[in-house]
């Protein structure tokens, strides 16, 4: 099995580096929400705070991991995550902190820690042998899916029944773990000084990819914000969108690790291209059905897709840009990602005061598809311009 060859001694630490650092940022949107609803700032302060940390995210990491092209990786994603520790740490102990400077302090801890999770996609291509780049990127996305999977339930047994900061002390404590682990790995150097002026403007020559990063989170954000309005559409039981959600991000993880247990016939750019319509259409199944149980298992479906569809969409990447660039490209997709979530987020809540829930998941569905149809034209427009060597 593909996994026994995967896990040396680095891989297991780079392994819980990536758990133990993407589990605050899994926590941190409801954590803010409870936050403000313990405290003085309310649920528009938490709002605020986690929209902060978001916005944050998404400029910070393009722009942060631009210097691991000339500088040691260890210290650059160590300074950033302690940075991070150190603001969610005073969101745990100052005692009223003041709405003003709990958003400044979130929008701190997410731009801080942003451009780890590329970093770290980065420093796997050295761990892994190089047969098992593409199961290591595939156990990437499957901790991250973990991580999301379970951040909910510890989210809301910390704020509700120990206080509302808690959740703050758990992120500390794991993105400080996720610092002093760190060192145990090898480290990665950056390239000389010269090269690229703008690797940034580099690294976006692969925007197809980073339009498919954004076409798929639109459509799952689409889809798990409209869930509960939709089963109430369809006289379901709006309680069901718990365990149906749950299943999905399990079927998720299932996902992640099946693909990564072998290799899988075709280019690994047009396995995303083809699984993301299988996930349009499964989408679109959803909207039109009227039962829970066909409601879960195509979600679960979805969910499956999903995982495989991330991890393609890495793997193409990683094969369009030098290496040099591949901390910087995937931060984007990192950016692109939050992007395409609060995109569907404005949308869809729009969306909701004009039409029906199964109409918001059919609009979300036919905006995906136009996104993705887009970028197979762009690569086969550059295909067919590509000069015939002889």
């Amino acid at each position: 099995m593909a996994y026994r060859g995967l896990f040396t001694k680095h891989v297991s630490i780079w392994a819980a580096v990536v758990m133990a650092s993407r589990l605050p940022v899994a926590m941190a949107p409801l954590a803010f929400l409870f936050y403000g609803r313990g405290t003085d700032a309310g649920y528009s302060g938490g709002a605020a705070m986690a929209a902060a940390y978001a916005i944050a995210e998404a400029i910070g990491a393009p722009l942060l991991s631009t210097r691991l092209r000339t500088r040691p990786y260890r210290r650059e994603i160590a300074s950033g995550l302690g940075l991070s520790a150190v603001a969610f740490a005073l969101l745990t102990f100052l005692s009223a902190p003041g709405t003003v400077l709990a958003v400044a302090l979130a929008a701190v801890a997410g731009a801080a820690a942003a451009a780890a999770p590329g970093a770290l996609r980065t420093m796997a291509e050295d761990l892994a042998p190089r047969k098992h780049i593409h199961t290591a990127l595939s156990l990437e996305s499957t901790l991250n899916m973990a991580a999301w999977a379970a951040s909910p339930a510890l989210v809301s047994v910390l704020a509700l029944e120990v206080g509302p900061q808690t959740p703050f002390l758990l992120a500390t404590l794991a993105t400080l773990a996720a610092t002093a682990s760190l060192w145990l790995l090898p480290d990665k150097a950056g390239t000389t000084g010269e090269g690229q002026r703008a690797p940034l403007k580099q690294a976006l020559t692969a925007w197809p990819v980073y339009v498919t990063s954004i076409a798929a989170m639109y459509l799952l954000a689409s889809i798990e914000l409209t869930l509960p309005a939709l089963l109430e559409h369809r006289d379901l039981p709006v309680t069901y969108s718990g365990p149906i959600l749950t299943g999905f991000a399990l079927a998720s993880i299932v996902g992640g690790l099946v693909y990564g247990a072998r290799t899988w016939p075709g280019r690994v750019e047009r396995q995303s291209t083809v699984l993301l319509l299988v996930m349009i259409a499964g989408v679109a199944a959803t909207a039109l059905a009227s039962t829970w149980p066909a409601i879960a298992g195509l979600l679960a479906l979805t969910g499956l897709l999903q995982a495989v569809v991330l991890i393609t969409r890495n793997l193409t990447l990683r094969e369009e840009l030098p290496s040099d660039l591949h901390p910087v490209g995937y931060s984007a997709l990192y950016a692109g990602s939050g992007i395409g979530y609060g995109l569907s987020a404005a949308a869809t809540g729009l969306l909701l005061t004009a039409t029906t829930p199964d109409t918001v998941v059919l609009i979300a569905t036919g905006t995906t598809l136009v996104l993705t149809a887009a970028t197979w034209l762009r690569r086969k427009t550059s295909e067919v311009k590509k000069p015939v060597a002889g």
